[in-house]
């Protein structure tokens, strides 16, 4: 047996993976955009659907900009001023790199001696400084280190809207003032769009939008073989094109199905047909909970059974055929369907018919009817670790 190291895939909400499938343009510009070829690039909103990688692609510009030589000060939704804490991060940092963050000064000395008695000050303790103040300062320092000043925040769609006016009206100022600034946001996109509908949030609908969401299959059985290309082992090329498929492009469940082919293939040398085949249950599972389950959460009973009477066919459904199930009148039908596009459950999928945006949809739909949730399946016993720790006689 040969060991293998690590499992390279990365299927946890936000992890970084080894290996970006169909964001090449996306960093190539905005590396561009660091080098000051296309400034008013710099101003990023990143939409998408839950597990697409948009949090992974905000840490990608993260990384990018720090490599160049910029400052990040990562904002918090959950935080109870967004303004607030964007003053002590950015104090913390000129605490670091301001060379006039401290100063001494002389409290007494003796006439004929030698010795003498200063205090230490600290420039930015207590509420001296104004955040204008303290961003201005911090931006002409990284300026000047040939850098600049990042500021990032994400799950967008949580954030207090007079909050995020403030905070954005504060990077407006920098932008104005001469300063290499960017800012990036990124969240769900109903979310953001309900956002973007606020007289408040203009800086945002001028923002440069990137939409993240599922590759061609061809493109993620490329990620999944060159991920394993990395390691010491190999994967066949029909179990890669069968990963592809199972993943159906979506970014999580390339993850997904990489690690869970990656795990059945053990000690083996090549991650084969059956490594993959065997993995694609735990996949639909882990999305029906993870991804499905959240959305499907708090919907409304009109709602679901409109996704509900979809369920009949085999692919894309007829509007006109959902009315008729349903009982309704065909024009009526229309508000469930924007309503249901708005939550990214389901999308146009030509003249007429409707089809789930999102993979395995209908399998989670389909056990929801049978578990009445969408929780994710189980079956089979095991032992506990405590009874293994603490065997009893029998």
């Amino acid at each position: 047996m040969t060991a293998h190291g690590a499992n390279p895939f990365t299927p946890g909400f936000g992890l970084t993976p080894m290996i970006l499938a169909g964001r090449a343009v996306a960093i190539d510009d905005f590396t561009a955009a660091l080098a000051g070829n296309v400034p008013e690039a710099r101003a990023i909103l990143i939409s998408g659907a839950r597990g697409s990688g948009k949090t992974v692609l905000l840490t990608e510009f993260t990384e990018l900009a720090m490599e160049a030589g910029w400052t990040d000060l990562r904002v918090h939704t959950s935080s109870s001023s967004l303004v607030d804490e964007l003053r002590s991060m950015a104090i913390a940092r000129l605490r670091e790199l301001d060379p006039d963050a401290e100063t001494s000064r002389l409290t007494s000395a003796r006439v004929s001696g030698v010795g003498a008695s200063r205090d230490v000050l600290d420039r930015y303790e207590g509420e001296g400084e104004t955040i204008t103040t303290v961003l201005d300062r911090l931006a002409e320092l990284t300026d000047q280190d040939g850098g600049g000043l990042l500021i990032t925040l994400d799950e967008l769609q949580s954030v207090d809207r007079d909050q995020l006016h403030a905070l954005t009206q504060h990077v407006q100022d920098l932008i104005g003032s001469g300063h290499a600034v960017a800012f990036i946001a990124a969240g769900v996109r109903p979310g953001v769009d309900a956002l973007l509908d606020h007289e408040r949030t203009t800086f945002l609908r001028r923002a440069h939008r990137i939409e993240v969401g599922s590759v061609d299959v061809g493109t993620a059985a490329e990620a999944i073989r060159m991920t394993i290309a990395d390691t010491s082992k190999t994967i066949a090329p029909e179990a890669a094109v069968l990963a592809g498929e199972i993943s159906k492009g979506y970014p999580y469940l390339i993850q997904l199905i990489g690690s869970k082919a990656w795990q059945n293939s053990g000690d083996a040398d090549t991650i084969e047909l059956e490594d993959v085949r065997g993995g694609s249950s735990g996949v639909i599972a882990a999305m029906i909970k993870n991804v499905h389950g959240p959305s499907l959460r708090g919907l409304s009973s009109r709602k679901r059974e409109y996704l509900h009477a979809m369920l009949q066919d085999e692919g894309p459904s007829n509007v006109g055929d959902i009315a008729e199930r349903m009982g309704i009148d065909p024009r009526n039908q229309s508000t469930y369907r924007e309503r249901l596009i708005d939550d990214e459950l389901i999308r146009p999928a030509g003249r007429g018919l409707v089809e789930f945006a999102l993979p395995y949809l209908g399998d989670a739909l389909r056990h929801e009817k049978e578990e009445g949730a969408a929780t994710e399946p189980g079956s089979g016993l095991t032992r506990s670790h405590r009874s293994r720790r603490d065997p009893r006689p029998r």
